[in-house]
């Protein structure tokens, strides 16, 4: 029922939408029709921001390499509710002007809100989408209240360009002017008024940009055979990048480089031809803002220069992975040696000499960043995303083992090349696992479900491949937080409501194609003539972890699949209702058959789904839908909607699903919904929804906080972004918090919980940002067993400071600033980063360990979703989307090429229609920084410890080995000398020889005592030949003799060596033979002498007979060695005269060192 408050028609009329606001409305003739707005969020005569605390604050955003902000914006207002990564990335995307003293400067997101909703507004007034001025402004508070409560949010291009000329109606009317000129060329098109036919649209060239800004991000493009056209081509490419959008194109109607062109020669072939597109792309910044210019490019496997499309982004891959991998890590490497080199462990010194001993050309450290010299300036076709093109006779020849052809372009009729087909999936695989490119469109899935068939096939996608269009058509973006909508009391989603804003967000959709410019012409006329829109999701598996669901279930298969259903049925209901108001798509009528195709194979799946909660044979029941169906619905290169069908059901693990209240809710909305649809009569648009990344436009919807981009799981639950305009921030899925309280845990538990994941800075948000909060809590008595390892680390180091709440508030301030600033050591480091999993929190149950996989391990977490799960949800939400989901198959490192071919083959039979994968580790940049076991191989800290515990290992198997006894005998001609020495005073006598060294060290003893054969010469003569192998395995001489002085026995007392000359007068008593043989050892090779043999001449020229028979000894001789000293004192006893310490013997007698007392009546 329409309002009654129409205005007159003749008058502009003024409508407030409040907060001092008054926007201007167009005179409209045509009063009657229009679309009513029920307000569902917000109440009639209150305005969406009354409710909401504002507060004001400063945005920084440091960029954590250098330590310095890479942004800044003081005092931007913001809603108290929203946390700061959404403010910081929405304030340094997305608020317009630098000079905070210029007008048009937008120091709050509430600018930015008014600035989009009030020019919807305007828009959709003018052209008749509201029938009554009230529903106007219901429309208006309504797309504020979403975007206020982060419950929505438009791509990109719309934060960038809209509102920037409508603003100026309600404000600063005299400043528009500054508008002027700015902004880059763009069209619009129209079909004259009471003209039907689409043959009759035309296009003009916009005097100003901002009139009718762009708002699509997604832009389809093809390219023609010539070097006029190639060349044009770059030209419009370059006029999208700058408006702020990306491309997508398909190379194949370029002649290869192996087709020979007129005159003489061979053609450049595509890829040469793509080099400089890429490097345009790269040149220009998007819109002229802080994004990076993004392509895709394809091309079909039966193009002759395919394998060598497959292989280009793998060869510069390769360049990249050199230099940052290697060379930056032995930088790196470096400049820790110079350190260590100095003031290290031995280890870390020999560690660093190897280092410094590598060859280096340059030690700078190059930047991983897509704007920094490797990436952007030097490797090529960094700026697009490849994919190849396999098309239903590709399929075909692979699943019977057959042959498949290249063939010319300039003449199909002639073959290039004939190869086995796997031989492609070959290469992909191989080159998939070293590079993670090039991704796979599965052709034939793609035009099944083409809405459009009659006009021509789809052979291109956008550059996150979800929108899937005929060339020159446009998509403009937007998304839901779908965990806004759901009710955590009643543990239901509140569907109505989200109907409701979905139907909010297809008329701001396709008022961007009503009133939006586009980059060039033939854009703007297909996105006219077919009227497309991208309505999607984020954070899908936010909401499972929410609901405490595992990512990788049938069940949260069944939730996704009928949420994404609910989404494209209300998308394609709010289409026809535009539809009958205000007319089809100028192309309807035309292409309607093929629409209605398609909208009866999305209500055939969706009857399909029923199956599982029934337990129905799901196989048998595609069967009976489609011979039921069959002929309403489509079929494409060799596919049938059975296909479709029996895909969607191989996408579950099991074929009975324990279906979730949630998901039997969501069933019986969409069957309703569906029926409504295939039964309207016209519809505005002929393409409706996508899973968009959501890669920027998650911030303002609070995503990178709370949850995950649009149908991903979290990639780990914490993880740090890297910022295309630089900078980083960490990222913590708040959501698992609220997993683990539907799992029926403690606010306490909760609490401990964010600790253990997030360290430090996760507690502080679980406790609202409260420091007092946060001491309360770690004041709270936990018992041992219970406490997980971030927590044990954190009590050991403000443990003593618990019981005082000052000194702990105080330490805990101090921790996060290190954290903030650099300089907290590794312990500190660990307690502020958290582990980044919920593995080794203690008091968690292993059933429910499930719901908080991720992508991929991370830290000492060894749990993550396999690729299956990652691929069954793909095929479980694809029959319900327009379009495809931009979402990433993640494999572990330790995946084989066998694996990612399995992979591709995998997704064509579950009917998925674009697949990109990704193995752990396989490309040198990643967009998320986690800690994961693969990559800290190239972490330098890591390196560095592995390469000093590498060289303790090393040094300590050389010493182990060196330290073996290894036997080293005597040569077969070497110098010894014999001896002749006396014990007892003649009662034994014997011969002592020394053989030596070369070096004149002592290597062998011989012996012999009293007569040949007698027990004592034994004895003597085996001591002697042990005592010889003991120093040739290297046993020094000085251990030795140190052993076996004083070893007492009779004979012993007076000794005599040598002749009567005295030859060693020095040795004149012994213990026992052995003693007197440690005395003759140790006069032989005296330490003064480095235990080498003294020359025989030089021991006669320095003795020297006195007349009284007394021997001086020269200062060689009379110099005593320390270990003489030593071993004379070890025969030490305390002089009974003196008391000390130097009582030894002599002979059998003992004397005094000290005093010269004597004990003995030898009379010496």
């Amino acid at each position: 029922m329409k309002s009654l408050d129409v205005p007159s028609p003749s008058t502009e009329t003024s409508l407030n939408v409040g907060f001092g606001q008054s926007i201007q409305l167009d005179p409209r003739e045509d009063l009657l029709g229009g679309l009513t707005i029920e307000r569902v969020f917000t109440e009639d005569g209150k305005n969406p921001y009354e409710s909401i605390v504002w507060e004001r604050r400063d945005v920084v955003i440091m960029d954590w390499k250098t330590g310095k902000p890479s942004y800044e914006r003081k005092g931007v207002e913001v809603p108290s509710f929203w946390a700061e990564n959404a403010l910081k990335i929405t304030a340094s995307k997305y608020l317009f002007g630098r000079d905070p003293d210029t007008p048009e400067y937008e120091d709050s997101v509430r600018h930015a809100f008014d600035r989009i909703a009030n020019t919807y507004t305007v828009w959709g007034w003018r052209h008749g989408y509201f029938a009554t001025t009230g529903d106007a402004l219901a429309y208006n508070h309504e797309l504020k209240y979403l975007l206020a409560y982060q419950m929505w949010a438009p791509n990109s291009p719309v934060w960038f360009n809209i509102g920037h000329w409508e603003q100026w109606r309600w404000g600063r009317p005299d400043l528009r002017p500054t508008m002027d000129n700015r902004g880059n060329k763009a069209y619009k098109a129209i079909i004259p008024e009471g003209d039907d036919d689409d043959r009759n649209l035309e296009v003009k060239e916009l005097s100003n940009a901002y009139t009718h800004p762009q708002a699509s991000a997604c832009f389809l493009m093809g390219i023609e055979d010539s070097m006029e056209k190639i060349l044009s081509h770059q030209i419009a490419e370059g006029g999208v990048f700058s408006s702020g959008s990306g491309i997508g194109v398909n190379l194949s109607s370029i002649r290869s480089s192996k087709e020979p062109i007129a005159g003489k020669g061979f053609a450049s072939g595509p890829i040469s031809f793509d080099k400089g597109f890429d490097r345009m792309a790269g040149a220009i910044k998007s819109g002229g803002k802080t994004r990076r210019a993004a392509r895709m490019v394809l091309l079909f496997a039966d193009h002759p220069d395919i394998f060598q499309f497959i292989s280009t982004k793998n060869e510069q891959e390769d360049i990249g992975k050199i230099v940052l991998r290697e060379h930056n890590v032995s930088v790196a490497l470096k400049k820790k040696a110079e350190v260590f080199a100095v003031k290290g462990s031995p280890a870390e010194r020999m560690a660093a000499r190897i280092v410094l001993d590598m060859p280096m050309v340059t030690d700078r450290q190059y930047d991983s960043g897509m704007d920094e010299l490797l990436y952007g300036e030097t490797l090529g076709h960094q700026n697009a995303n490849h994919s190849v093109s396999l098309k239903g006779d590709f399929w075909k020849a692979y699943q019977t083992k057959g042959e498949y052809a290249t063939r010319w372009v300039s003449d199909p009729t002639k073959v290039e090349d004939t190869f086995k087909a796997e031989e492609i999936l070959d290469a992909i695989a191989e080159c998939v696992w070293h590079n993670a490119e090039p991704g796979t469109h599965n052709n034939d899935f793609i035009n099944i479900w083409n809405p459009v068939k009659s006009d021509g096939d789809i052979s291109t996608s956008n550059p996150c491949s979800e929108y899937l269009h005929l060339n020159f058509t446009s998509c403009n973006l937007s998304s839901f937080n779908v965990f806004r909508f759901y009710d955590r009391d009643e543990k239901k989603m509140k569907v109505e409501k989200l109907q409701k804003a979905i139907r909010l967000a297809m008329i701001a959709a396709d008022l961007n194609i009503e009133e939006g410019g586009f980059p060039i012409s033939e854009i703007a006329a297909g996105t006219y003539r077919y009227r497309t829109t991208g309505i999607g999701y984020a954070n899908v598996g936010g909401l499972l972890m929410a609901m405490g669901i595992p990512y990788d279930s049938d069940e949260g298969r069944l939730i996704a699949s009928q949420l994404v259903s609910l989404l494209t049925s209300t998308c394609w209901k709010a289409s026809s209702e535009m539809g009958q108001e205000l007319g089809a798509y100028p192309r309807f009528e035309s292409t309607e058959a093929d629409l209605r195709e398609v909208l009866e194979l999305h209500k055939a799946v969706q009857d399909l789904s029923g199956a599982f909660a029934e337990g129905k044979d799901v196989e048998k029941e595609a069967e009976v839908i489609f011979k039921k169906r069959g002929s309403r619905l489509p079929m494409s290169q060799g596919l049938t909607a059975l296909d479709v069908l029996k895909g969607y059901a191989k996408s579950f693990e099991k074929h009975s699903v324990d279906a979730p209240e949630i998901a039997k809710q969501l069933q019986d909305v969409n069957a309703a919904t569906w029926t409504e649809v295939l039964a309207a009569k016209r519809f505005r648009n002929s393409f409706t929804t996508v899973m968009a990344p959501t890669g920027t436009i998650s911030a303002p919807m609070g995503v990178y906080d709370e949850g995950t981009t649009s149908a991903e799981p979290d990639y780990t639950l914490v993880k740090y972004k890297n910022l295309s305009g630089g900078g980083m921030l960490k990222m913590f899925n708040t959501l698992a918090l609220e997993g683990l309280r539907t799992q029926g845990y403690t606010t306490h538990q909760v609490r401990e919980a964010a600790l253990e994941v997030a360290g430090l800075d996760g507690l502080f948000t679980a406790c609202d940002s409260k420091m007092a909060a946060v001491a309360r809590h770690l004041r709270h008595y936990m018992e041992e067993s219970q406490i997980g390892p971030i927590r044990h680390k954190l009590n050991e180091l403000i443990g003593f400071k618990i019981g005082d709440a000052s000194k702990l508030e105080a330490c805990l301030e101090e921790l996060r600033e290190k954290g903030q600033t650099g300089g907290a050591n590794d312990e500190e480091s660990i307690v502020l980063a958290g582990a980044s999993h919920v593995e080794d929190i203690p008091w968690l149950k292993s059933e429910h360990l499930g719901a908080f996989d991720c992508s991929a391990t991370s830290g000492t977490g060894v749990r993550s979703i396999q690729a299956k799960g990652h691929m069954r949800m793909l095929g479980a939400i694809q029959p319900f989307l327009s379009g495809a989901t931009s979402k990433t198959v993640n494999l572990p490192y330790t995946a084989t090429r066998e694996d990612i071919k399995q992979c591709l083959v995998d997704c064509h039979e579950m009917g998925v229609k674009c697949v990109a994968l990704y193995r752990a580790d396989s490309k040198g940049i990643s967009v998320f920084n986690v800690d994961t076991p693969e990559g800290r191989k190239w972490n330098p800290e890591y390196v560095w410890d592995g390469l000093v515990e590498g060289v303790r290992q090393q040094v300590g198997e050389i010493v182990q080995e060196a330290s073996k006894p290894r036997r080293v005998r005597l040569p077969g001609r070497r110098l010894s000398q014999t001896l002749k020495f006396e014990v007892g005073g003649g009662l034994m006598e014997g011969f002592l020889t020394v053989g030596v060294y070369p070096d004149g060290s002592c290597g062998e003893v011989f012996g012999r005592v009293g007569q040949a054969g007698s027990f004592a010469n034994g004895m003597f003569e085996s001591f002697c030949k042990a005592f010889s192998i003991s120093l040739q395995y290297g046993v020094p001489l000085s251990s030795l003799v140190e052993s076996f002085r004083y070893t007492a026995f009779d004979p012993s007392g007076f000794t005599k060596v040598g002749d009567q000359d005295g030859v060693a007068d020095q040795i004149k008593s012994c213990k026992s033979v052995v003693d007197a043989m440690m005395q003759i050892l140790q006069w032989l090779f005296p330490e003064s002498n480095g235990e080498r043999l003294l020359d025989y001449a030089a021991n006669v020229e320095h003795v020297a007979k006195t007349e009284s028979g007394d021997v001086t000894v020269t200062p060689v001789e009379a110099k005593k060695s320390d270990l003489f000293k030593s071993i004379q004192n070890k025969s030490a006893e305390s002089c009974p005269k003196c008391g000390s310490m130097a009582y030894v013997h002599d002979g059998k007698c003992r004397s005094c060192r000290d005093c010269g007392f004597k004990d003995g009546g030898c009379g010496e």
